[in-house]
């Protein structure tokens, strides 16, 4: 196990590991950090916004999201998509004229509130039904027939809107950076490639505290290359690709040719579609990004806070020490005594118990191998090398996160520690 120890850096909040030595690190205060071997070197990022997350896909070639709140955006759309909206303007303006008492005003008002009740049956029309099938195999599974890749339009949150959100993107190893608004006021929480393309994960709000929790989300899209989706190649960052997910995204994974995006359950819209009407924490879906999806439900509505597929194929999800609880008619998070660990094979979930730790914070196996690796909540590491059928303790202690990296596992510990080991 080689060990490298970037002092220069108080305190690391995540990293990636491009060669066996060298990568990028982001700091508690959201710098980026260049490191090779033991030296570190900060990477100048453009200002206005905290980069929350990075990803690279080269040395040279990467991104970095974040938000920032310098004034307020001029939102295009809101929660209620285009039928809804309209729906909701023409009751409101039926109403102000049936206010006034001139019999052609309330003629108006009488045709506008039809409009809007044809509206609404437009919001909520259940065509959408023919793209949900159950899953003959797993009640846990739902099979959908088609995706929302589309170019989106303005997502908006209203208690969040003075928030912006931002992707900047380098070919140039950070010497220079193109910086393009996300068009979003939801808070940026995951990044991700596929190919070279860029996919931005949000969550409306899945902390509690001055703003209402709200676990909606989605994926914005950025880069052109359409080895996989050949709509890709007019995207543009000026209008990019998304796909409307329903639900908060914690983050990505992916397994063979599948995309699995995991975090919390729906979150029910209008107008309604198979994603927003359908429970499930992950939403697995091809590289092309098209047809042939799954929504994956686990028990309860706990968000998932980490994903992982074994070499057999089954999942493994950790899932978050909370769980939402409407009280008064609002929405409060109930503390779990622990953070659950859950397998997914033959169709069902199944809960892990383990003697060397009931709760924990992150699973992982590393691809072409049957190694796998729990992070407890006390920091412990515990590894497997047969797919999760036996575990055992590990030698390292104090790891606080954990990446695969090729044949590799490698860590986080301490506050600024980072350890590769090749299986």
């Amino acid at each position: 196990m080689k060990t490298f120890t970037l002092s220069h850096i108080p305190h690391i909040q995540d990293f990636q590991f491009l060669t066996d030595s060298s990568g990028f690190v982001l700091d508690g205060a959201g710098h980026l950090h260049r490191f090779v071997g033991n030296t570190t070197e900060l990477v100048a990022t453009p200002p206005g916004f905290r980069v929350a997350h990075f990803h690279f896909i080269t040395p040279r070639y990467g991104a970095i999201v974040g938000n920032a709140t310098p004034g307020e955006p001029a939102p295009q759309q809101g929660g209620l998509g285009g039928a809804g909206l309209l729906a909701t303007l023409l009751v409101l303006l039926a109403l102000a004229l049936r206010r006034r008492r001139r019999p052609a005003a309330r003629v108006v008002a009488g045709l506008l509130a039809g409009l809007a009740g044809a509206a609404t049956l437009v919001a909520c029309s259940p065509a959408w039904h023919a793209y949900r099938r159950a899953d003959a195999s797993s009640a846990a599974t739902t099979l959908l027939t088609r995706t929302q890749l589309e170019p989106g339009a303005y997502h908006y949150y209203l208690p969040n809107k003075k928030q912006q959100a931002f992707i900047a993107i380098t070919r140039s190893q950070g010497q220079a950076w193109d910086t393009h608004r996300i068009p979003t006021s939801f808070f940026t929480t995951a990044l991700t490639a596929i190919g070279d393309n860029f996919l931005v994960g949000t969550y409306a709000n899945e902390q509690e505290g001055p703003l209402p929790l709200h676990g909606d989300g989605d994926i914005w899209l950025y880069g052109t290359d359409a080895t996989y989706a050949r709509q890709l190649a007019g995207n543009t960052p000026q209008h990019p690709f998304h796909l409307r997910v329903s639900r908060g995204i914690v983050g990505f994974t992916q397994a063979d040719s599948l995309l699995l995006v995991f975090g919390s359950d729906r979150m029910p819209t209008l107008p309604a579609n198979e994603l927003s009407a359908t429970p499930g924490n992950i939403y697995t879906l091809p590289l092309a990004l098209g047809p042939h999806a799954r929504l994956i439900d686990v028990p309860d509505t706990v968000d998932v806070r980490s994903l992982a597929t074994s070499a057999t194929g089954e999942l493994w999800a950790t899932l978050a020490g909370r769980k939402p609880h409407v009280a008064h008619g609002k929405l409060f998070y109930v503390p779990l005594p622990t953070k659950r660990l859950l397998r997914f094979g033959r169709g069902q979930w199944q809960a892990v118990a383990l003697p060397e730790a009931r709760s924990f914070e992150q699973v992982a196996f590393v691809p072409g191998t049957h190694a796998g690796y729990l992070l407890t909540e006390a920091g412990e590491l515990l590894e497997t090398r047969n797919d999760g059928q036996d575990w055992r303790k590990a030698a390292p202690t104090g790891i606080r996160k954990m990446h695969p990296y090729q044949r590799a596992i490698t860590l986080l510990r301490g506050e600024n520690q980072l350890l590769i080991d090749k299986i």
